[in-house]
């Protein structure tokens, strides 16, 4: 009798504690869907991987200092051009007009008000224009925040939570995938999308994976008795019809 006692105290209390588990792992659930939506680049997880450069629309007349392959490896494959090689990397202080285009099909994305020298090899800006660029998460990067342009689709760069303020975000830019127009005035958007700390949304992915999995174990071993009692009643059902056939015979 101590025996089965002492099993059933351990029983109960195994049971209390999925109670805490699956309590647990949804909050992380919840909070890593509410989250990663929120956030630019929602759950779309295809990264630079998911470029889909419209090349109907880019201009092929459009000079390319930079080499039209290395655009095309870029921008329409998601690649990233050597640190310090870009044409545009440098910051001309003297010259804050102007506005950076898309080098694919002209698209205005970034104030040369907004350019500054990051000191990482690529051109960087703090903020783009309005409804200049799209958002993906690219977990084939360390979970950061992919940018393409939001007409062609053309991949740009990265953008990153440690940049100068106001916005504290570095738009990292690949040099061959811009063309200066010295001609165009604008002003960077206000309202600017957030965004997630790479590390942060590798966090909330596992997390999220594995409080699935741990929800999905804790349900199989909820339902189990159920599962049982209905195929024991099924069994018996099954017996008491054949012996009543037997009887019968």
């Amino acid at each position: 009798f101590g025996l089965w006692t002492l099993d059933l105290d351990r029983a109960n209390a195994a049971m209390e504690w999925r109670h805490i588990y699956s309590i647990a792992s949804a909050i992380v659930v919840l909070l890593a869907v509410v989250l990663m939506s929120v956030s630019a680049g929602g759950w779309d997880l295809t990264g630079s991987k998911g470029t889909a450069m419209r090349s109907d629309l880019c201009d092929d007349q459009r000079d390319i200092p930079d080499g039209r392959g290395l655009f095309n490896q870029v921008c329409g494959a998601g690649g990233t051009e050597r640190a310090f090689s870009g044409i545009h990397n440098t910051v001309n202080s003297s010259n804050l007009s102007g506005t950076y285009r898309c080098a694919c099909c002209g698209t205005p994305l970034f104030s040369a008000a907004e350019k500054f020298n990051s000191g990482t090899g690529w051109p960087s800006y703090t903020a783009p224009l309005d409804d200049a660029l799209g958002y993906r998460k690219d977990l084939l990067q360390m979970g950061s925040t992919e940018v393409h342009c939001s007409t062609c689709g053309a991949h740009l760069g990265h953008v990153f939570d440690d940049g100068p303020q106001p916005t504290g975000l570095r738009y990292c830019i690949n040099s061959v995938c811009l063309w200066y127009d010295s001609e165009l005035s604008t002003v960077a958007a206000e309202q600017l999308p957030w965004i997630l700390n790479a590390y942060l949304v590798l966090l909330l992915l596992f997390g999220f994976f594995a409080s699935c999995c741990v929800l999905t174990k804790n349900a199989a071993v909820a339902a189990y008795p159920i599962w049982e009692k209905r195929y024991r009643r099924g069994s018996d059902h099954n017996s008491s019809s054949q012996e009543g056939r037997m009887s019968a015979w």
